[in-house]
């Protein structure tokens, strides 16, 4: 459906409004000036250089911009001076005055996002725009567990309604109601972050038994994050180092990593839970490597097999992940494998990366040259991703509930898990079978595409279980 916007405008002189990079000269008249929304034009924000507007429209800004003429292969900005006035603006759109002014977002008034809950409890909703709701929640069962519908709730004439949420009849621990409108063509969903304080226990915790793919192997490191959080920027003796070794000059996240021991820590423990929280109002989000500096902390080498169990937020630039590096002791390499078991990216819709089911996969050859940069393209593109959870018969997705995410690599192969069910492998890399590795977790924001925890009010989860490392027969000649 075309939409447009419409403006009039008087210049006396000089350069008239500009949208995108889209100047329009006029003088001493009075014009109308017309948008095509729906056009391709320069991104602005976000990073995904995507050339199309991402509604809904919240602001018109509109830029008066200078004169420029070119002077030896420069832009020279040139002196101007004028008077510029707008009569009127107005919107047009094949859809109703109801339909284009709707915002068509599904929003949770209470209780608050990423809050506490136990019992029932009623969530309240606002979805301008929709008639109806459906509340969905992952449950617990045998196997995978299930899907269950919560509620559908039908909708006042200014898109209010609530339902109650059934705390005791669900997981205890993280959970994440789902709630999806539909209006035509139009649909959203809005995925609120919960902890029951109540609910029933489900595979929560470490297993007694350890992984098939780590069979034959011991195992050399477990934290299920039932004690004490040791975690800290400086503190040699504590189990986790809070940015990306060695030093953190090489994080990452736009919402920066922050350390355990300061105001804007990210690190709570939960039960037996280590939630890990991106905050827009603090300004923070967080990472634990096993290691600090370049090899103090655990490694293991191959043949060896790691795993973590979590749950991630479906929000907008959120970017869950767990991954491998290798480290070298000698401090002489400036090369590293880095294998990522999951990068989870938050988001959907027709500009965003993971919708659904889908998370990536993805092994790297830093500063290997051209023999190291060809390795890892063999890897990834036989990794087929994004990897797709359904098709392998894993019901639901990283954010709906938790699931296990593994690596072995052993000398000849590189093998990833979901919930012991492989979904990738490519050969092992030279410097995976030689050097050690270290893992690391993290919530992070960005990873090249938009951030906008707004809906959420700026706050996002990923919760995780445990993490262990199994380890073969050491080789001859390991340290």
């Amino acid at each position: 459906m075309k939409q447009s916007l419409r403006l009039f405008v008087l210049l006396a002189c000089g350069t008239g409004p500009a949208w995108g990079a889209m100047p329009v000269m006029v003088q001493d008249c009075w014009k109308e000036v017309v948008f095509d929304l729906d056009a391709p034009h320069e991104t602005w924000g976000g990073g995904n250089n995507s050339g199309w507007l991402g509604l809904p429209i919240t602001a018109i800004i509109l830029t008066v911009g200078q004169p420029v003429e070119k002077a030896g292969g420069m832009d020279k900005l040139l002196p101007a001076e004028g008077d510029l006035y707008f009569d009127s603006l107005s919107v047009d759109s094949e859809k109703s005055a109801e339909e284009t002014l709707a915002a068509y977002q599904v929003s949770v008034v209470s209780p608050d996002y990423c809050s506490e809950v136990k019992g029932d409890t009623t969530v309240a909703l606002a979805a301008a725009g929709f008639k109806s709701v459906t509340a969905k929640c992952w449950k617990q069962g045998a196997g995978f567990g299930s899907d269950s519908t919560v509620a559908t709730v039908a909708l006042d004439a200014k898109g209010n309604g609530s339902f109650v949420f059934p705390a005791d009849q669900y997981p205890h621990g993280p959970i994440t109601v789902r709630m999806s409108g539909e209006n035509g063509a139009v649909r959203d969903n809005c995925y609120l972050q919960l902890y029951n304080r109540g609910g029933v226990s489900w595979n929560e915790g470490m297993p007694k038994e350890g992984p098939p793919a780590a069979k034959g192997m011991s195992l050399v490191f477990a934290d299920d994050f039932s004690g004490p959080l040791s975690i800290s920027s400086t503190a040699p003796s504590a189990r986790y180092y809070d940015h990306k070794p060695p030093d953190g000059s090489q994080d990452f996240s736009t919402l920066p990593f922050s350390g355990y021991d300061t105001p804007q820590n990210p690190f709570t423990r939960i039960d037996t839970y280590l939630r890990i929280r991106a905050s827009e109002k603090a300004h923070s989000a967080g990472l634990i490597a096993s290691i600090r500096g370049a090899a103090s902390g655990f490694m293991a080498r191959a043949p060896c097999y790691f795993e973590c169990r979590f749950i991630g937020p479906n929000a907008i630039g959120a970017w869950p992940a767990f991954w491998l590096l290798t480290a070298d002791p000698s401090k002489i390499r400036t090369g590293c494998d880095e294998l990522d078991i999951i990068e989870a990216y938050g988001g959907e819709g027709p500009h965003e990366p993971n919708a659904g089911d889908t998370y990536m996969i993805t092994p790297h050859c830093w500063n290997q040259g051209a023999a190291g940069k060809a390795l890892e393209t063999k890897a990834f593109e036989g990794m087929r991703n994004p990897c797709h959870t359904h098709k392998f018969g894993i019901p639901s997705t990283w954010f709906e509930t938790f699931h296990t995410y593994g690596c072995k690599i052993t000398e000849t192969e590189t093998i990833y898990y979901c919930d012991d069910i492989e979904v990738g492998r490519h050969a092992t890399f030279p410097l995976s079978k030689e050097l050690p590795l270290f893992f690391l977790i993290n919530l992070a924001t960005g990873g090249g595409w938009p951030v906008d925890l707004s809906r959420y009010h700026g706050v996002a989860d990923m919760y995780v279980d445990y993490v262990r490392v199994y380890q073969g027969k050491k080789r001859t000649g390991d340290l």
